[in-house]
C-alpha cells in the first residue's frame, strides 16, 4: 500500500477511536501525514481524540496541540467577526442566515476550536443585497470578487498569508455572501435556495438573533455541498465528519433525500458510509444508490480520501467529461455542460478572472477563453 492510502486509512480509523496503535512510520511518512491532516481539516480534532495516548510520539502531540491552537485562535476571532455582523443586520431588519462553517463550528461541535474555518457563509435575500454591502463596509469589509456563487469581502488589512503550515488566525478571514445555494456540475445544477429559507426559523447564533436553518435542511445542504467538492477533488474528510455530527439531529434523511436528483447525494453519502459507517442507515444510502446508474456507481466507488482530494497526484480528469457524466446523457443537462465549458457567461468567467471580468472592459476577458478551453479539457483542481 502506497504511504498517502495508509496514511489516510490510519487518521480514519483514529477519527472512528479505531486500530488506536502507533504506525511504524519514517519521519518522511509522518510529514506526509501532518500534510494529509491539514488538507482534510482534522489535526484538531486528532489533537483532542490522541492527545493521552501514550503510544504517539511526543513530536506529533506536539504538533496536533499546536495545530488545535492555532485555529481555536483564528474561530474565535472570526466568531466575534460573525457577532457583529448579526448583530448589525439584526438592527437593521436584514434577514441573514449562517451557513457550513459559521453555524456548524457554534452549534454541532464540542468546541468551536475542533472545525477549521477559512471564511464566513452567509445567506441574505437578494432585495437586501445593496443594504447589506454598505453594512459590510461599515464594519471595514471590502467588495473582492462577485460571480454566480456568491460574493466575496474580505478586510484591507487581513489580505497577506502568515502561515501555510497552520491555521493562523492573521491568514486572511473571507465573508461570503451568497444570494442563493446553489451547486453547479459542469452544466447540471441544483437550487436548494427556496427550500432552505422555507426550513429555517427565526433564532440565535453566538448570543445575536440569526435565521437559523433546521437541522434537516442543513444537513441536505451540505450532503450537495460535499458532493460538489468530491466531484472537483476538492473533498476533505471535515465535510464527511460535518455530516456525521449532524445526521444525530436528522430524523428522516431518506424523506429529505427524496427532494433532490440521487445525483447530487449518493457520493457525499457513499463516503460517509464507508468512512464513519454508524452515522448513515444502510437503507438511506441503498435507496439513493438504486437512483443512480451503474456507470455512476462504479465512479463512485473508486473515490477515496487520496483521488477526491488535493492529495491526489493525479489530474482529476477531462473537465468536460466529468460534467457530462454527471449529466448522465440527459439531453439538456448535456447542452448545459457544452455552454459552460465552451461560452460561459461573464458572472462564470469571474471565477476565473475576476478583476478582468468586473473591469471597465469586462469583455476583454472573452479573450482569455482559448486558456480556459484548454484548462477545462484538461482538467484542473
Amino acid at each position: 500500500m502506497t504511504p498517502l492510502p495508509q496514511i489516510c486509512e490510519t487518521l480514519i480509523d483514529w477519527l472512528n477511536d479505531t486500530n488506536l496503535i502507533a504506525p511504524k512510520w519514517s519521519p518522511t511518512t509522518w510529514e506526509t501525514f501532518k500534510f494529509a491532516c491539514r488538507v482534510h481539516g482534522v489535526a484538531p480534532l486528532l489533537h483532542q481524540k490522541l492527545r493521552t495516548a501514550a503510544w504517539l510520539e511526543p513530536s506529533i502531540k506536539s504538533w496536533l496541540a499546536e495545530q488545535h491552537e492555532f485555529n481555536r485562535q483564528r474561530v474565535t476571532r472570526m466568531q466575534a467577526e460573525l457577532r457583529e455582523i448579526l448583530a448589525i443586520f439584526d438592527q437593521n431588519n436584514i434577514r441573514l442566515m449562517p451557513l457550513k462553517g459559521s453555524i456548524l463550528a457554534a452549534s454541532y461541535y464540542d468546541e468551536a476550536g475542533l472545525r477549521p474555518m477559512a471564511d464566513l457563509d452567509l445567506l441574505i435575500e437578494p432585495e437586501s443585497l445593496p443594504r447589506s454591502i454598505t453594512l459590510l463596509e461599515q464594519l471595514g469589509y471590502r467588495e473582492r470578487v462577485a460571480h454566480w456563487k456568491h460574493i466575496e469581502f474580505i478586510k484591507p488589512d487581513n489580505q497577506r498569508v502568515v502561515s501555510s503550515e497552520v491555521e493562523h488566525p492573521d491568514n486572511p478571514r473571507g465573508l461570503e455572501m451568497h444570494l442563493a445555494c446553489r451547486e453547479t456540475f459542469g452544466g447540471p445544477t441544483i437550487e436548494l435556495t427556496e427550500w432552505m429559507w422555507k426550513n429555517a426559523a427565526d433564532g440565535a447564533l453566538l448570543g445575536e438573533k440569526a435565521t437559523i436553518p433546521k437541522p434537516g435542511a442543513l444537513w441536505l445542504h451540505l450532503v450537495v455541498h460535499a458532493t460538489y467538492h468530491i466531484w472537483q477533488g476538492r473533498g476533505r474528510l471535515i465535510q464527511l465528519i460535518d455530516l456525521a455530527r449532524l445526521s444525530r439531529h436528522v430524523d428522516n434523511g431518506l424523506a429529505l433525500l427524496d427532494t433532490i436528483d440521487a445525483r447530487y447525494s449518493y457520493p457525499s453519502l457513499a463516503l460517509l458510509k464507508r468512512y464513519f459507517p454508524t452515522s448513515l442507515a444502510d437503507p438511506v444510502l441503498a435507496t439513493q444508490r438504486a437512483r443512480v446508474s451503474t456507470s455512476f456507481q462504479t465512479w463512485v466507488s473508486r473515490l477515496d480520501p487520496v483521488n477526491s482530494s488535493y492529495l491526489s497526484p493525479d489530474p482529476v480528469g477531462l473537465y468536460l467529461g466529468k460534467a457530462l457524466r454527471f449529466s448522465e446523457g440527459r439531453p439538456p443537462e448535456v447542452l448545459q455542460a457544452l455552454r459552460f465549458a465552451l461560452l460561459p457567461g461573464l458572472t462564470e468567467l469571474a471565477l476565473d478572472h475576476p478583476r478582468l471580468a468586473q473591469s471597465k472592459a469586462p469583455w476583454l476577458a472573452y479573450f482569455l477563453l482559448p486558456l480556459d478551453w484548454a484548462r477545462r479539457l484538461v482538467g484542473s483542481k
